[in-house]
């Protein structure tokens, strides 16, 4: 079982940011939310004591604002509250204004063994186009303070930002993978309702092509695979075995449980860990006063309030396994497309060892990939 962990908090909203996700909220808030957080991680080990906790991971949001003493706190939770706590793998994300030694010292000591950072660009013009309240010096430094304690920790880029450039993008590729075992490069979205969706649509902020966008993640997938780290899925690029183990679980849709306001779950089994007829995946409610106060108006993990709830259906579980597996180089099971014309796309696809994956060229194109196939 994955286990995922969502802190809310940040100091300030990126301007692309449609996570859950809020700024400047008081210490009071930030308590009561850790309280009301502990409390569901309780209902959680109480719901799934029959399950092995394999990964965990802690997002936001910016959970790098955590002090020392809150960090060792929620872990020393966990642990206690999950008698066989003994993931392979636990991730934290941090941000590099926030990522002081002291607070990564606190991760390693609390059992955190993988840091993801977001550092989005190097390019001081494209940090403060977008918001960002970091410098590229303060990224820089805030690198080496967590090489020096972690040796398994990520880098997260963003194409497609108001001054990138092809010449831009190599070399800060080139420098993400000369600091880091694993990058991860998303490609913009634009979310409705965000800072930077108003001043795109308003004219007040230039922004890359989707065309252009497409030659950048070309340019970093070349970069990274000279410099060692291959990709094993559309966005993320590790050397051999510093692969995230928990989000490589997402793409094989093992049962993963989320924890905190606006968190995502697939739960697969009982409460005594038998396999349920039917897959559920629901949230948690994104709004923080809803969150906390549907956790403590109850007393069991399957009673807290959720925003939204679906039972999924075999079509609909085979369409997921076809859609998320395509995304990374094992690719999917031959028989999941068993039955289907897949003339108009044959030439994206390689078939291999009873596999069917796509190519660099069907990578670049998936989304009309995927629509043809399901």
């Amino acid at each position: 079982m994955l286990l995922y962990i969502h802190f809310p908090f940040c100091r300030s909203k990126c301007a692309y940011c449609d996570f859950t996700s809020y700024a400047n909220c008081g210490e009071a808030l930030v308590f009561s939310y850790l309280t009301a957080l502990n409390r569901e991680i309780a209902f959680a080990s109480e719901r799934f004591a029959h399950s092995r906790i394999d990964t965990v991971y802690l997002g936001g949001g910016t959970p790098s604002l955590l002090s020392p003493k809150q960090i060792e706190g929620l872990f020393a939770k966990l642990r206690k509250s999950f008698p066989d706590y003994a993931p392979v793998e636990v991730t934290a994300e941090v941000n590099p204004e926030s990522a002081t030694s002291d607070v990564l010292a606190a991760f390693r000591d609390a059992g955190v063994d993988r840091i993801s950072m977001g550092v989005q660009s190097f390019s001081d013009d494209n940090l403060r186009a977008v918001g960002r309240i970091h410098t590229a010096a303060e990224a820089r430094a805030a690198i080496k303070r967590i090489d020096q304690l972690f040796d398994n920790f990520s880098l997260d880029l963003i194409l497609g930002l108001p001054y990138d450039t092809p010449e831009l993008i190599r070399e800060e590729a080139r420098e993400a993978a000369g600091s880091a075992p694993h990058v991860s490069a998303y490609e913009l979205t634009l979310e409705e309702g965000t800072a930077l969706f108003a001043a795109a649509e308003e004219g007040r902020v230039w922004l890359p092509s989707d065309d252009e966008v497409a030659d950048y993640l070309d340019i970093v997938t070349d970069t990274l695979e000279e410099q060692g780290l291959m990709r094993y899925e559309v966005s993320n690029f590790a050397l051999p075995g510093r692969e995230c183990k928990h989000n490589s679980g997402y793409w094989t849709r093992e049962e993963y449980v989320g924890l905190g306001a606006g968190a995502h779950s697939l739960i697969k089994t009982d409460a005594k860990g038998e396999k349920l007829p039917n897959e559920i995946r629901f949230a948690s409610p994104r709004d923080l006063n809803a969150y906390i106060g549907g956790v403590n108006c109850v007393s069991a993990f399957d009673d807290v309030p959720r925003a939204e709830m679906s039972v999924l259906s075999a079509d609909e579980i085979r369409a997921e396994r076809i859609m998320l597996g395509l995304r990374t180089r094992d690719g999917i099971p031959e028989e999941l497309l068993s039955g289907r014309d897949l003339s108009r796309v044959e030439k994206f696809t390689v078939r291999e060892g009873g596999r069917i994956r796509l190519t660099r060229d069907g990578l670049s194109v998936m989304n009309s990939v995927l629509t043809e196939i399901i």
